[in-house]
């Protein structure tokens, strides 16, 4: 039996939440609920618990106000070998159902990917927030499980 149910939510810190907030907005069309006053931009994402519709889980995916300086990675730092994993103290993983499309959205904005994946079970890219922090996007294959 596991004692976890899911994740309840992935938590980003910084200095200025509303800058970072607006920045996920444009770039991947997040739409938070919150505001500056309370230092929080927030978005839920709700799924049924597949052994009993009866239970709704939810992840909230928050930017939340720094309470002190936030250490940020250079823009190229940990990209010279192309590895994508463990050299930052966390990484947000975006689920998405058009990677290409996303990677097109985000091209007009300026927005390159460091690097793409394809893992045949999924389709992989990373990129970099307004922020520096290293976002990865993910487009599972259902029919690849």
């Amino acid at each position: 039996m596991s004692l976890i149910d899911g994740v309840g939510g992935a938590f980003l810190f910084s200095e200025d939440p509303k800058r970072l907030a607006d920045w996920y907005t444009e770039h991947l069309g997040v739409d938070f609920e919150g505001s500056e006053e309370f230092g929080a931009f927030y978005v839920r994402y709700v799924a049924a618990d597949p052994d009993d519709a009866a239970w709704v889980m939810d992840t909230t995916f928050a930017i939340m106000k720094a309470k002190r300086p936030v250490p940020r990675m250079s823009p190229n730092e940990g990209t010279e070998q192309g590895d994508m994993y463990g050299d930052q103290p966390f990484m947000i993983n975006l689920r998405v159902r058009d990677l290409e499309a996303v990677l097109r959205h985000l091209a007009e904005r300026g927005v390159e990917p460091l690097r793409r994946d394809d893992e045949g079970y999924a389709l992989f890219a990373w990129i970099r927030d307004a922020e520096g922090n290293r976002v990865e996007l993910y487009q599972p294959r259902p029919d690849a499980a």
